[in-house]
């Protein structure tokens, strides 16, 4: 009989995040997360390390423990993974175990938005309209908001799209939902690429 703490032997590439899910979902908490620990070393799997960031975090299972939190979503996010791009976003926005970056906190948003995540398509899109972190720019703000409501995140999105349609132009509206209509998320790749790139005219700069 197979051993019920190993992750199920039909998951293709593991150590991976999917063998480290298939231990968490059965209940062997301590066994999951040295799974994903095994992904991220052996692996470099970005997936395994935003739950291993995650549960750092939110101390479900271990303690709260915000220096690994934020060691592993920055693993995560320069791996591509936009769970940990939108997370480390947020660690950046509040100030959680770094000071706090609206610079930094925007430039996550975006990477995880530009692959379409809805909930940081909005975050940065309330960083556009407001101009916090990054240059003021409605349109990138309204594309951002149309996005998040066309991908599933209408609550908080449709009220802020038709407050900021009432300070907009025709034509700035229409720029803004044809840039909505065009846009392509990134793949994975396409974003470590962007992100090491982003990384290193920071360095330069």
């Amino acid at each position: 009989m197979a051993d019920p703490t190993k992750p199920d032997p039909s998951i293709e590439g593991q150590p991976n995040e999917a063998s480290g899910q298939d231990l968490y979902t059965r209940g062997f908490y301590p066994e999951a997360l040295a799974e994903w620990k095994r992904a991220v070393e052996i692996n470099k799997d970005p997936g395994a390390a935003f739950r291993l960031g995650e549960e750092h975090f939110d101390a479900k299972v271990v303690e709260r423990d915000v220096e690994t939190a934020l060691k592993y979503y920055f693993i995560g996010a320069q791996g591509g993974d936009k769970r940990a791009q939108m997370d480390l976003g947020s660690m950046y926005d509040k100030g959680w175990g770094v000071p706090q970056d609206m610079k930094e906190a925007a430039r996550w948003f975006e990477a995880a938005a530009r692959q379409g995540l809805e909930s940081s398509q909005y975050n940065i899109a309330t960083m556009y309209e407001d101009g916090v972190g990054v240059e003021a720019d409605k349109v990138k703000a309204y594309m951002y908001y149309q996005l998040a409501i066309e991908g599933g995140f209408p609550r908080f999105a449709t009220e802020a799209i038709e407050r900021l349609s009432e300070s907009m132009t025709s034509a700035e509206i229409k720029e803004a939902s044809v840039l909505a209509r065009n846009f392509k998320p990134l793949t994975r790749e396409e974003s470590v690429a962007e992100v090491a790139a982003a990384s290193t005219e920071t360095d330069v700069n």
